[in-house]
């Protein structure tokens, strides 16, 4: 090889290895912008009811791998959707043996604290096949807890003079010590979903 090829080879080198060391830059940035967004559970704090009436904080979730979605019980589609598929990958995790799955913590946090009662929260998820927390109460504790955690919900009006609640849809991943590690997205495949919940539960 004469010398034109070799620094070209070397320049080519040299290229790859700063491109690549660039995206690794911006993921870590990425990764650091997302925990900044997402608060660790410590610093969610809230003060509120589950639905079994029992008083409930964001201490008492730590200790488990958490997965917590914020929706609503007369949420048409998307909530019920995304419980049932939590509730079932869940199950899978258990059936396939896989190490602590059992201690995967589900939460449905309300961001309909009008309707969503304690009695409303408990007779909803009694529909689905998984010990589901629900979690209420007052209107602004709830409304102040849920910007915490830095999620969006916000109550749209409806043509027959009722309303429905316009959120984030994701479902927020907390590891044991409470600290949050990333989301399952609406958008994700099953089987992406399901990885992520396995890496939460043996990590």
């Amino acid at each position: 090889m004469g010398k034109l090829s070799r620094k070209t080879g070397l320049l080519g080198a040299g290229l790859a290895v700063l491109i690549l060391g660039a995206v690794i830059a911006g993921q870590a940035l990425i990764h650091t912008e997302e925990r900044s967004l997402f608060p660790s559970l410590a610093k969610s704090e809230f003060s509120l009811l589950s639905h079994e009436g029992v008083a409930i904080t964001n201490a008492d979730l730590v200790g488990r791998p958490t997965a917590i979605y914020f929706g609503f019980t007369w949420c048409p589609d998307i909530c019920p959707t995304t419980l049932s598929q939590l509730a079932d990958a869940k199950a899978s995790l258990i059936a396939d043996n896989v190490p602590q799955a059992e201690q995967l913590q589900i939460v449905f946090f309300t961001v309909d604290p009008e309707r969503d009662t304690v009695h409303q929260l408990s007779e909803y998820l009694t529909l689905f096949d998984a010990d589901i927390t629900g979690i209420t109460g007052p209107v602004a504790d709830i409304m102040a807890a849920v910007s915490r955690f830095g999620v969006f919900a916000q109550k749209v009006a409806t043509s027959d003079e009722d309303y429905q609640v316009d959120h984030s849809a994701s479902v927020y991943l907390y590891d044991r010590k409470g600290q949050f590690i990333g989301t399952i997205s609406p958008a994700e495949p099953a089987e992406m979903g399901l990885a992520k919940l396995e890496r939460l539960v043996t990590r």
